[in-house]
């Protein structure tokens, strides 16, 4: 049977994690997919218990390689995909689905058969699946775009992530929360690895220049929160962000029109961090607002050097046209 949905799962010595990550796609009700699980060279046992654990569960595939990198991985696993599986997930090994999650996700695919991806929620969550977050707070539920004239705009909830509103912020907060569709990854430059750990962010944005990604407002995915993961490292996160934007400008096809938007969107996103500080001074956390103050004043001199990059790259950008 041709799998609707190809599943990779790139894991380094996190054994603790990846089990109950399998297990949750394991028992989804929506059952037309396959499992492909890279192993990064661990150390840890990972290579004794996994392939024990997938032996009975023909839509899985264990490869282990040599240590090269999560980007390398993922590509082992894409050659290992079938060839007529119609849509992409890229799987964290420290995070695990909601229990209706791909059917939610594929009905949805289904709904908008030409968009580039579909997108969930995520909750935050400790090892136990604990977590204060809710619909209307979570990451990504309260979005900024850019409007016309450049002006910043809220996002309805319900509405779908556009190339406007991706170029504030990443809205999606980690690859397993969407759908890709097969054909619209291969138009993109992938995972570029100049940009982490923050690659995901640019192929949001390369898919949202083919088309929005709609989105459905119920939580898909359990996001772990634990020291080892990338997204508390805070400055790690904060250095891919420049690199990001760097690599959007120079795009292939990316046009005049797209660059100033582009470049909107960092504005408008270091404004947004200026208002926290407002706040922050408002509440008398002085100390949390001067750092929001040194954060904005270093991203608007990175906004200068940027603007000065696209029009050094193509005057005609600033024209609107």
């Amino acid at each position: 049977m041709t799998p609707l949905i190809s599943i990779m799962i790139p894991t380094y010595n996190r054994i603790q994690y990846v089990t109950r990550a399998i297990e949750a796609i394991q028992r989804q009700a929506f059952t037309g997919w396959e499992l492909i699980i890279v192993d990064d060279g661990s150390t840890d046992g990972t290579a004794e218990v996994l392939p024990a654990l997938v032996a009975e569960d023909a839509r899985i595939r264990y490869i282990r390689q040599k240590n090269s990198g999560v980007s390398v991985a993922r590509n082992t696993g894409m050659a290992a995909m079938h060839p007529d599986s119609r849509y992409i997930m890229f799987h964290d090994d420290d995070d695990w689905l909601t229990e209706d999650a791909l059917e939610c996700l594929s009905t949805l695919a289904a709904a908008f058969p030409d968009a580039p991806a579909v997108a969930g929620l995520s909750r935050h969550c400790d090892d136990n699946g604990y977590s204060t977050d809710t619909l209307d707070k979570c990451y990504g539920a309260k979005r900024l775009g850019v409007g016309r004239g450049g002006l910043i705009e809220n996002v309805p909830y319900d509405a779908p992530e556009t190339f406007a509103s991706m170029v504030v912020w990443c809205n999606i907060a980690t690859p397993a929360l969407a759908l890709i569709r097969r054909d619209a990854f291969a138009k993109t430059g992938g995972f570029v690895t100049r940009c982490q750990p923050s690659e995901d962010w640019l192929l949001w944005l390369e898919l949202t220049r083919q088309g929005d990604i709609p989105r459905i407002g119920r939580f898909t995915l359990n996001k772990r929160v634990h020291p080892g993961a990338v997204t508390q490292n805070g400055k790690k996160m904060a250095a891919g962000e420049p690199a990001v934007r760097r690599e959007l400008l120079l795009l292939p096809g990316i046009t005049p029109q797209q660059r100033l938007v582009s470049l909107q969107g960092y504005l408008l996103s270091s404004l947004a961090n200026a208002s926290w500080a407002l706040e922050d001074f408002r509440n008398r956390n002085t100390i949390s607002g001067l750092k929001q103050v040194y954060r904005t004043m270093k991203r608007m001199v990175r906004i200068g050097r940027f603007w000065a990059m696209a029009y050094r790259m193509r005057p005609v950008a600033f024209s609107g046209n």
